[in-house]
């Protein structure tokens, strides 16, 4: 708090807002050009402390033990309370972390080529499971992606899916192992709540087909928001050891992976890469948590992701303005892919294998946010041609349904009511946003404003062709990326 004179000479006192300032999640976090990386070792037999690393985009390094440091000029902060950060002898170990730092801190440079580190861990996964090709390829991006995840908006679920003895749990366990500070838990929201919270860690859920039980309905509410940044936050009520209760703030927003027999729930499903398995006739060997080369690639991966993220940050932030610019792939759909292109370009995948594995992406996922169905382009083009000239025009679902052929509403048995009819119309209304506003019932339902300027940003959005060379691509710097092998 400080202190100013006012023009009475009465002293006053100024506000200060830590809210406003930039804090640091201490087990993981990149903002500004900064990462910070931290662990929990135990230096006495009764004490622990926290040893993180500051790493900024210049090569400028720090070993803090605080919850605070200094970075030309300014300082920040890092969010240190309530929160118990992985061991690191269980993730890495402190002689390696130890010379990370010092190499660090002697002569900036990469400390890992970002292809090899990436060829080892697919190599690594081939000895485990049996996949196609691009697969391997799809997995191990996301797995090296949950290190790299605070950079990005929105970050895909996986879905592990198989029947029963097709190597879902060995997948799961891979994962576990390999993935940024993963816990293997039960389908409850402490559980996932207390690893992405505390650890910033990739929440991993076998039996994923209890989702469904009516028990987790709030779970699954909060799981459709938290693929997402800024998304999925929960308060708690929680004693602070006295009679006193305060409310506590926890993040949701990390990498999920869920392993299951049957299909994810509906509002999950479009949110999650789908790696499928089936029974292999290979003989792979059992996974052995002990072995030391799980340590070993995970402390390989702690040095990609110091050597990179910079690149990381810099090449979504490119990759962004050029889908903005080119627009052939929207939202959702969108915020999905472009980390997996990210990763796979900085790691050094080729263009073409990158291009199969999209078309393969864009093919399992069919978002429905990106192209309009049949049904749904002939809602918006009879809603186009219905207002014609004017600015605006009232119509009820069931009066946009006569004028539209029986044959394209969905239907289960061939059949379709009239109430069925208005009912879907109504439905792809809502869903994209079509009506300006809802009017009172009359006669023939609802009723809805539509506006021209409305229906034709929709249509302009969902149905109009696009012709990619309409478009000037942005002429981008190569220069930053020359050393990664991107360009």
């Amino acid at each position: 708090m400080k202190k100013i004179i006012n023009t009475h000479e009465e002293e006053l006192e100024e506000n200060v807002d830590y809210f406003e300032g930039i804090a640091f999640h201490p087990s993981l976090d990149i903002k500004n050009g900064i990462l910070v990386l931290g662990f929990r070792i135990k230096p006495k037999i009764d004490k622990e402390e926290n040893i993180i690393l500051v790493i900024t985009q210049k090569g400028e390094v720090q070993k803090i033990k605080g919850d605070s440091f200094d970075f030309e000029g300014k300082k920040y902060h890092i969010e240190l309370k309530d929160k118990k950060l992985a061991k690191l002898s269980q993730k890495w170990s402190l002689k390696d972390f130890n010379a990370t730092y010092n190499a660090l801190s002697s002569d900036w440079k990469p400390l890992v080529k970002p292809n090899e580190v990436f060829t080892k861990l697919k190599e690594l996964l081939k000895n485990y499971i049996d996949l196609p090709d691009s697969d391997y390829t799809l997995l191990s991006t996301w797995i090296l992606g949950s290190y790299f995840f605070p950079i990005f908006s929105a970050y895909s679920y996986l879905h592990i899916k198989a029947p029963k003895g097709s190597g879902k749990t060995q997948c799961l366990s891979f994962i576990n192992q390999t993935s940024f500070n993963a816990v293997k838990a039960l389908a409850t929201l402490p559980a996932m709540r207390d690893t992405v919270n505390s650890l910033r860690g990739t929440f991993l859920v076998d039996q994923a087909d209890n989702l469904k039980h009516p028990n987790n309905k709030e779970f699954l509410n909060i799981l459709t928001d938290s693929y997402k940044r800024g998304c999925g936050d929960q308060r708690k009520m929680v004693s602070d050891k006295g009679k006193n209760w305060i409310v506590q703030e926890f993040q949701t927003y990390g990498p999920k992976a869920f392993a299951s027999i049957y299909s994810l729930p509906e509002d999950l499903r479009d949110r999650s890469l789908l790696i499928a398995l089936t029974k292999s006739k290979k003989n792979f060997q059992p996974l052995d948590e002990e072995n030391s080369i799980w340590k070993e690639m995970r402390g390989d991966l702690y040095k990609l992701l110091i050597s990179v993220f910079w690149d990381v940050s810099a090449l979504y932030e490119l990759r962004g303005a050029e889908y903005r610019q080119n627009p052939t792939l929207f939202g959702r759909q969108l915020e999905l892919w472009l980390p997996f292109e990210v990763i796979m370009t900085v790691v050094g995948v080729l263009k073409d294998e990158q291009e199969l594995i999209k078309t393969k992406f864009n093919a399992q996922y069919g978002y429905t946010e990106s192209q309009a169905n049949e049904l749904e382009k002939s809602i918006i083009e009879t809603l186009l041609h219905e207002i014609g000239n004017k600015t605006e025009l009232i119509l009820s679902p069931k009066e946009i349904a006569d004028k539209i052929s029986t044959e394209i509403f969905e239907s289960k048995d061939g059949y379709v009511s009239e109430k069925q009819k208005s009912a879907q119309v109504g439905k792809k209304i809502n869903k994209f946003n079509l009506s300006t506003k809802k009017l009172p019932r009359n006669k023939n339902g609802e009723r809805y404003l539509f506006t021209r300027e409305q229906v034709q940003k929709v249509f302009d959005g969902y149905v109009a062709d696009k012709n990619p060379d309409e478009h000037t691509p942005i002429v981008t710097e190569q220069k930053r990326f020359e050393n990664l092998g991107v360009f």
